[in-house]
């Protein structure tokens, strides 16, 4: 099923910017939020890696804040890929944090913690955080500044600290209750 708006946030765990984007408007607003979104709005994060190579038949990511942002992109795109429910709050968690192991601790006490470790640290992972970052250069090719938010394909610098106002605007969303609110 295809939303009639889509927000799409494109971002990398050691990013300032980013972190602050998805602690103080993404995360919060998910939660908030989330149960009362129309069936025709969708919101998607994509964390990417600056580039990558196949090094000894393995494809290997690299990550502007070095191999531990890596580390931690695959792991925020696994929860997303493999976590039933709420993966946007496990993004958030793991958003700027320094420590792989401290991410770990993120994951939610099920089975699907062991899956979403197994992603992380295998080629899945390495392949997974790569078709994010090609999704990224087709759908937003100039994507220079991180968080790089965009509304129905386009741009939408305006969200980086107004998130509810934008989503508040779309047509999927305006009679919701959620924007009914002051």
């Amino acid at each position: 099923m295809f939303a009639s708006d889509l927000v799409e946030v494109f971002g990398i765990s050691g990013c300032p910017d980013t972190s602050k984007f998805v602690k103080n408007q993404l995360v919060p607003f998910y939660e908030k939020f989330s149960s009362n979104f129309s069936k025709d709005f969708k919101l998607d994060f994509h964390a990417v890696p600056t580039g990558g190579s196949n090094v000894d038949g393995h494809y290997v990511n690299r990550c502007l804040h070095g191999k531990t942002e890596c580390a931690l992109n695959k792991l925020q795109m696994c929860a997303k890929k493999h976590v039933s429910g709420d993966w946007m709050v496990i993004i958030g968690c793991i958003q700027g944090l320094k420590s792989y192991n401290k991410a770990l601790e993120c994951l939610p006490a099920t089975k699907e913690a062991k899956i979403v470790k197994t992603c992380a640290e295998t080629d899945e992972g390495e392949y997974l955080l790569n078709d994010e970052n090609s999704y990224r250069f087709n759908v937003a090719p100039a994507s220079s500044w991180l968080p790089w938010i965009q509304v129905n394909g386009k741009r939408e610098p305006y969200a980086e600290h107004h998130l509810k106002d934008v989503v508040c605007s779309l047509e999927s969303m305006k009679n919701e209750e959620m924007c009914q609110e002051n």
